[in-house]
């Protein structure tokens, strides 16, 4: 099997195993609104950074449907919004905060170097470190979003 089919399995075994295992039952719908959004925000980012040929996508499981990589911005980039809600700080300490965003955004950007540099899976095209700042805005509108959408489930049950 090549490289690439061997990683993408490795993720989804990964995501599927990690999300049955750690996340609580209680914080399972919070953890899938999540997903879902972040699914929405990883497409439109992909779609638009394709558009404007930041990345390429040498390896892609779909190859007659669509230039993007499904595993990447289906399961594994929305896996990373889902998990920083899940475990996002309760306190409003800032500098929990903050080294929450810095935590998430170097793992999502050492990965995504990794599989750049080293996979066929994605080719990056242009300036990788443009990637920081727009991982951590991404992260920030997730959060606004998943913030928005409790409080208005909570104030549906009352």
């Amino acid at each position: 099997m090549k490289r690439e089919i061997i990683i993408l399995i490795f993720s989804w075994i990964v995501v599927i195993g990690l999300y049955l295992w750690k996340i609580p039952a209680r914080l399972k719908g919070n953890a899938q609104i999540a997903f879902l959004f972040g699914q929405a925000i990883a497409w439109i980012y992909v779609f638009l950074s394709v558009y404007f040929k930041r990345v390429k996508f040498p390896f892609r499981e779909f190859p007659y449907a669509t230039n993007i990589s499904f595993s990447l911005h289906y399961l594994i980039y929305p896996a990373f919004v889902m998990f920083f809600e899940v475990t996002y700080p309760s306190s409003n300490s800032r500098t929990k905060i903050f080294f929450h965003y810095a935590l998430f955004v170097m793992i999502a950007n050492l990965y995504a170097f990794f599989i750049g540099h080293y996979t066929e899976l994605v080719r990056p095209l242009k300036n990788e470190l443009l990637n920081i700042p727009i991982f951590a805005l991404l992260l920030f509108v997730a959060h606004q979003f998943n913030k928005w959408f409790q409080k208005g489930m909570k104030e549906a049950n009352i």
